[in-house]
């Protein structure tokens, strides 16, 4: 038994209806189930309850054991001086407040329906080698309710990547262009190379990339030069006109190089950094006010125009310096763009609407149900127990894999409700 699935009887009123006594024989009748406190503090805030006739207002508090409420040190904790009553699974001890006085107590094990019980067991059973709890059950929960639970856990996730995105704003000093233009590179860099793109993408003022930006080639020799990726000689003449060109902007911008170095071990070579710091060059050459580009932009259609950019010539036949390779263009990928768009471009548009007060849900989750679902071990677990067909939804299982599959956090998972209710 866990503490969470007492929260549930309180929460989705499995108690209602039922004649509730204390532990001393009182009546209690709920009036007020009171807020879910999901952080330090009393489980319930500002309930109401009757007990014996008496009206009382404050907070409730749950344990499995009522003597968790000494083991949690409650008793010495000014945070729980207006705990009007104790909901447990099993009374084992007297519980007092600070002031001496008895908390009331309500053993809800009395109340609650075996078969109940049982569903619950079942939720959380161990099985070997299992995905989650609810690997076997999952497809009987109603399509709709589904699709309703993993809408929410994509505005879920795109809350918490704006913390990240405000976070890099302030630092810009509410430049949103400079903002995108960190964040777009993070992504340019993949996996991978993700850190050292961003401080790439950070060592520079925004008013000197958009300055540098008006010849691709300037931008490219002074990225591929701040990352370190020309601190060697070579013989390769256009290697040595990046060489010079670089030369030349450092001293002009007085630039700091970046201090994390480019990975291109074990990469595919359409993402080694050479040929995306290339693109990414001509991207901003093309559209140097790109955010507003991407702002205005709604559709996949639209999204992809934008990014219609291939590397320099000469990673025509290179992906390196000094080494010759087939003849190819280095052009952006479809999947490449899509990746961009659930990545970085969703999450900034979300966050600069919130900022300007403005409500994006509706055209944001269109956009994300014409992309294709992503590619990665957690989605893959989950196509095995329904049919995953767009990025919105492969977004939304890699919110709740780690956020409540992994924590055994299933009463607070709209599908482990509903499991449980049937």
């Amino acid at each position: 038994m866990q503490e969470d699935f007492i929260h549930y009887l309180w929460k989705f009123k499995q108690l209602s209806g039922q004649e509730l006594l204390t532990t001393e024989g009182k009546e209690i009748k709920i009036k007020s189930l009171g807020t879910h406190n999901f952080f330090s503090g009393p489980d319930f805030f500002n309930g109401r309850v009757e007990i014996d006739g008496q009206d009382w207002a404050g907070n409730i508090e749950m344990h499995v054991k009522a003597s968790d409420w000494y083991l949690h040190g409650h008793d010495d904790d000014p945070a729980y001086d207006n705990v009007i009553l104790h909901v447990v699974w099993m009374h084992d001890a007297e519980i007092t407040r600070r002031d001496g006085v008895n908390i009331p107590v309500l053993e809800v094990s009395k109340y609650v329906d075996e078969h109940l019980v049982q569903s619950y067991r079942k939720l959380f059973a161990v099985k070997n080698d299992q995905f989650i709890n609810c690997e076997n059950q999952f497809s009987s929960v109603d399509d709709f309710k589904r699709d309703q639970w993993l809408e929410k856990l994509f505005f879920e996730r795109l809350e918490y990547k704006s913390d990240r995105i405000k976070h890099i704003l302030e630092q810009n000093n509410n430049d949103w262009e400079a903002t995108f233009f960190q964040l777009l590179a993070r992504s340019f860099g993949t996996k991978t190379n993700a850190d050292a793109f961003e401080q790439l993408a950070s060592s520079m003022d925004q008013a000197v990339i958009r300055k540098l930006a008006k010849d691709a080639f300037q931008l490219e020799s002074v990225l591929l030069g701040q990352c370190g990726l020309l601190n060697v000689e070579r013989k390769d003449p256009y290697y040595k006109e990046l060489v010079n060109e670089f030369a030349f902007a450092k001293a002009k911008y007085n630039l700091q190089p970046s201090l994390t170095s480019m990975k291109f071990f074990r990469l595919r070579p359409a993402n080694y950094p050479t040929i995306r710091i290339s693109q990414l060059s001509r991207l901003y050459q093309k559209n140097p006010m790109l955010f507003g580009e991407v702002l205005l932009a709604k559709s996949r259609k639209e999204i992809h125009k934008l990014f219609e950019v291939k590397a320099a010539k000469y990673w025509v036949t290179h992906h390196v310096f000094d080494k010759k390779t087939e003849e190819r263009e280095k052009t952006l990928s479809s999947d490449f763009i899509d990746l961009l768009i659930i990545n970085c471009i969703v999450p900034i548009k979300f966050m600069h609407a919130q900022f300007v007060g403005k409500d994006k849900t509706e055209e944001l989750m269109e956009l994300m149900y014409e992309l294709k679902p992503e590619k990665n071990t957690v989605v893959s677990g989950f196509k095995k127990l329904f049919k995953v067909e767009n990025a919105l939804q492969t977004q939304s299982l890699l919110q709740l894999k780690p956020n409540y599959c992994d924590k055994n956090c299933c009463l607070n998972c709209d599908v482990g409700v509903a499991l449980l209710r049937n």
